[in-house]
């Protein structure tokens, strides 16, 4: 198997936090990684002065910043390369994706927390909506991965998610869990008290379908494990996705949240909604998104 990681970095303490991470994670023998830096754009007002050289001054400087993500990379990866840009990160990172092209994007995660900074923040966001690959969004601590939880919720998206993530050349140390969340129905509060009881049957009944549809799911996901799947453990629980999923990364000492991703055009979503969007604010570990086409 072979791979192409395309790594951004600015630079930051968040971006060199993430390529360390990225030289200690399980990836094929004949991968290749470029470490893809986007200078900013000189600000308008200096263009407007005549100072041109502004913009080469910035791409230097961003130049710099690849060597050093390249140099300490360079000892653990067979090869690497570069790729300097100039203009909006959020969309130079996906255009270089895309032309390159990448199997995987890395990024840190800088600005995702309560107090969301909007630039990396938002690139990060961006990428994980819009890169034509699979994205890992590692932020500053993620520990070297030993154990994944992987989230199924029988889209074929979380199956993409949960195959790509068996791909991988995994230590067969790590532990794998996949889980299921089976979110229930919320009861009507303007319901007539006269069809109380036929409701809560009616919304146990969904329930139930959600759950057998859900436990082939879980089937399917650890198949794609192939012979590491009677080491693969299956969780399947009644709650609300984003609640459950932070929980039991918890609980479980996840290091790696692995999740799918589904939707096209420009207000694409990801899995179950704003719930991935939730889990890349608060995670405290290394976040995979997995697109579904």
């Amino acid at each position: 198997m072979t791979m192409r990681v395309l790594l951004a970095t600015d630079g930051s303490s968040d971006a060199q936090a993430a390529g360390a991470w990225l030289a200690t994670f399980s990836l094929p023998a004949d991968t290749t990684i470029r470490v893809v830096t986007v200078a900013p754009a000189a600000p308008a007002a200096l263009a407007a002065l005549g100072l041109r050289n502004v913009e080469l001054v910035l791409r230097d400087e961003a130049l710099v910043v690849a060597e050093m993500a390249r140099a300490a990379l360079a000892p653990h990866v067979r090869v690497v390369e570069m790729d300097v840009r100039q203009g909006d990160p959020r969309e130079e990172l996906v255009r270089a994706a895309e032309e390159w092209p990448a199997d995987l994007v890395v990024l840190g995660a800088r600005g995702l927390g309560a107090v969301a900074g909007l630039l990396i923040g938002s690139v990060s966001l961006a990428v994980a909506r819009h890169a034509p690959c699979p994205v890992l969004v590692v932020p500053q601590g993620a520990r070297p991965v030993s154990s994944i939880l992987v989230a199924v919720d029988g889209s074929e998206a979380a199956h993409r998610a949960a195959t790509f993530a068996a791909a991988l050349p995994l230590d067969s140390s790590v532990a794998v869990q996949l889980l299921a969340i089976v979110e229930r129905p919320r009861y009507p509060s303007t319901a007539p008290a006269a069809a109380a009881g036929l409701l809560r049957a009616a919304i146990e009944d969904v329930v139930a379908e959600r759950t057998a549809a859900l436990e082939g799911a879980l089937a399917r996901a650890a198949a794609a494990f192939g012979d590491r799947a009677p080491r693969v453990a299956r969780r399947l629980v009644v709650g609300h996705p984003t609640e459950e999923i932070a929980r039991a990364a918890e609980t479980y000492g996840a290091d790696l949240l692995v999740l799918g991703a589904r939707g096209l055009g420009t207000l694409k979503r990801l899995l179950l909604g704003s719930v991935s969007d939730a889990i890349l604010r608060s995670a405290q570990r290394a976040v995979l998104i997995v697109r579904g086409e």
